[in-house]
């Protein structure tokens, strides 16, 4: 089951850690590019998410990406080590819902306009990407963000997350916020879930009216997804309801599109 995108006002978003390609894999393994490739533009086209965040897309990704919702979508990020370089956290925003006002992205280190930095004890550079945008059906302004914090530095998760729930709500002022991405992290029991939470952010699966479909981990690794597993991909709102949340485990001719599943949500504003 695939959420797909609501009657209006209601907002639909998604995530997906889309796995970067490797070199050192060949055609029929589970973690081959040429042969995931497909399998997430099939998912991408069937979702058709109002926003879309992804995580690890090397450049050489980004046609996949493109071909699937480039037509329909404004894509903003760059790599996380300047340019096209290292990996990126895209976010793709469907152009005729959304009015870009301002975006931007940082380094998640004590240095966040500083490209390429990594902040105090993190393995690699990490990014937030975050974009102001006037949503022309609800005729509100909200900032939607992506980001992928890091899985060894316990100081840089900690931090890292502060840095980011500073960022996002001095560029809210108050707007609501929609903040997806792969934290590396349990959701409702780590360090990140708590500073975010604590910042005033809600986990879209808490808050969600319903759970559509299986409740699943996020992090199969390409095997079955288990019901009741850890969640270390999320979507964090404030100022929104959550009507619903889905975690996809899609696969197609039983080839999974990466080692993460896709998290989406329906979200509408909170006072309608």
């Amino acid at each position: 089951m695939i959420l797909r995108t609501p009657d209006h006002p209601s907002l639909h978003v998604l995530t997906q850690n889309i796995r970067y390609a490797s070199v050192d894999t060949r055609p029929g393994e589970a973690d081959h590019w040429g042969d995931r490739a497909p399998v997430l533009a099939d998912l991408l086209s069937r979702a058709d998410p109002d926003v879309l965040g992804t995580q690890e897309v090397l450049a050489q990704q980004i046609p996949v990406l493109d071909a699937a919702l480039g037509a329909t979508h404004a894509r903003l990020g760059i790599g996380r080590e300047g340019g096209g370089r290292g990996e990126h956290n895209l976010l793709y925003l469907r152009r005729d819902r959304f009015e870009i006002l301002d975006w931007d992205q940082i380094w998640i280190s004590e240095q966040p306009r500083l490209e390429g930095s990594t902040g105090w004890d993190a393995h690699c550079p990490r990014v937030l990407v975050w974009a102001r945008v006037r949503d022309r059906v609800a005729e509100a302004e909200l900032i939607l963000a992506v980001t992928h914090i890091d899985h060894a530095g316990q100081a840089a998760r900690e931090e890292g997350s502060r840095l980011i729930a500073r960022t996002l709500l001095e560029a809210a002022d108050g707007a609501p916020i929609v903040l997806v991405g792969d934290f590396n992290a349990t959701g409702g029991d780590s360090i990140p879930w708590r500073v975010l939470t604590e910042a005033g952010l809600a986990d879209a699966h808490d808050a969600a009216d319903r759970i559509e479909g299986e409740d699943v981990g996020t992090f199969p690794d390409y095997g079955p997804a288990v019901a009741g597993g850890e969640r270390i991909d999320w979507i964090l709102t404030r100022g929104l309801a959550v009507e619903a949340y889905a975690a996809h485990a899609h696969r197609v001719d039983g080839r999974a599109p990466s080692d993460h599943v896709a998290v989406g949500a329906i979200l509408r504003p909170a006072a309608s």
